[in-house]
């Protein structure tokens, strides 16, 4: 077993979802563009979708120039970089558990802490926000869209077994 098993988010799902949000920002200005009887409304759809999708589409390009790994499990904790309300580091000795959620038919890779503000308290600004409505959605507090990861369930499971163990070993030799 090595010290680090990384994965990497799948290039062809982040080329989609850079379209996608480029699509919805295109939309956006399509609102705004064309005369409505009643303009206030689709002004205010237009202009956030516009902003909305656009974030997301500068976020999928930055993310697809840069290349960086989505997750990566290490004998210290699972460092989750799967999105823009990344969690980091979360060490092995806060992570109560580790599931797979369903949520609006997508899948996660749930991680639920012991301090359910840990991931919250860590974060600040707008990805506080983010993380503070996550929490609403799902009972974890680090969830991973486990689409988006290029790896297998099997795979990714057995790399965290494998470390989780060993970092439980490492610590009762310490006590």
């Amino acid at each position: 077993m090595s010290d680090h098993f990384i994965v990497m988010a799948k290039r062809g799902r982040m080329v989609m979802l850079t379209i996608f949000s480029l699509v919805f920002v295109a939309l956006g200005i399509i609102i705004l563009l064309v005369p409505f009887n009643e303009p206030m409304l689709p002004m205010v759809i237009g202009i956030l979708a516009i902003l909305v999708f656009g974030f997301c589409f500068l976020y999928y390009v930055k993310a697809l120039a840069k290349r960086e790994p989505a997750v990566m499990i290490t004998k210290e904790g699972i460092i989750d970089n799967s999105s823009y309300i990344r969690a980091g580091l979360v060490k092995w000795e806060e992570i109560e558990a580790i599931d797979f959620l369903n949520f609006s038919g997508q899948v996660f890779l749930g991680i639920f802490t012991y301090d359910p503000e840990l991931i919250i308290n860590r974060s600040s600004g707008i990805k506080k926000v983010f993380n503070r409505l996550n929490k609403g959605l799902l009972p974890s507090q680090v969830n991973i869209p486990f689409k988006n990861l290029d790896c297998s369930a099997e795979e990714l499971l057995n790399a965290i077994g494998e470390r989780w163990d060993t970092a439980l070993k490492e610590e009762s030799k310490k006590e």
